[in-house]
This record gives structure tokens, C-alpha cells and sequence, in this order.
């Protein structure tokens, strides 16, 4: 097939094509209360997309949920490091039963 048969074949098969972007709902409280399995919700400390006071908020409403408040903004994504191994300490904590969690994490009700 020629180039020029090639174009026009993906020119007609987007034609009308539409993409959207998808968005994940927010959970309402009545689902994020049925959460039972451990989460730990990272926020930045200037963070905008979720403030700390929201994520502890939040966490509040599911039994076995953690908090992680990384310096920085965005979720600690410019602190690579430190987020890495608060993470690494949730997982082992829940792995090895002692789910108090790593320093600087607060446990929802």
C-alpha cells in the first residue's frame, strides 16, 4: 500500500472520532466508609489538588486509612525519595501486622 492510500485510510477512520477525557468519580462518604482494606492517602503539604486537612478529612471516613503529608506540593512527587519510603513502610506495616504506620501518618476512625 502506498503512503498516500495509508493516509487517506487513517484520515477516514478517525473522521468523527472524538476523544474525551475521563475523569474518575469522586467517592461519595458512603463509599469511601466501605473501603475495609488498608489505604494510605498521600497528599502534598501545598498541595491543590487535595489539602491535608481534606485528606485527613477523607480518611476519617474509612476505618483503616493513613495519611502521608509529604513536604512540598503534589502529592511529594518532587520529594521522590521520602514518598518511596513512606510507602515502603505502609506496605511492610500491613504486611507484618502492625498497621500503626510509619512517623508522620495519622489513622482514620
Amino acid at each position: 500500500m502506498l503512503e498516500r492510500e495509508l493516509m487517506t485510510l487513517m484520515w477516514a477512520g478517525s473522521r468523527g472520532y472524538r476523544m474525551e477525557p475521563k475523569f474518575p468519580a469522586i467517592l461519595t462518604d458512603d463509599e469511601l466508609r466501605a473501603i475495609t482494606v488498608p489505604v494510605m492517602l498521600i497528599t502534598g503539604a501545598r498541595s491543590a489538588l487535595i489539602t491535608p486537612a481534606q485528606a485527613h478529612d477523607r480518611a476519617s471516613l474509612m476505618p483503616h486509612a493513613q495519611i502521608a503529608v509529604v513536604p512540598g506540593s503534589h502529592g511529594g512527587f518532587n520529594r521522590i525519595d521520602e514518598l518511596n519510603d513512606r510507602i515502603a513502610a505502609f506496605i511492610h506495616a500491613q504486611a507484618t501486622g502492625n498497621p500503626g504506620g510509619p512517623a508522620g501518618t495519622a489513622t482514620g476512625n
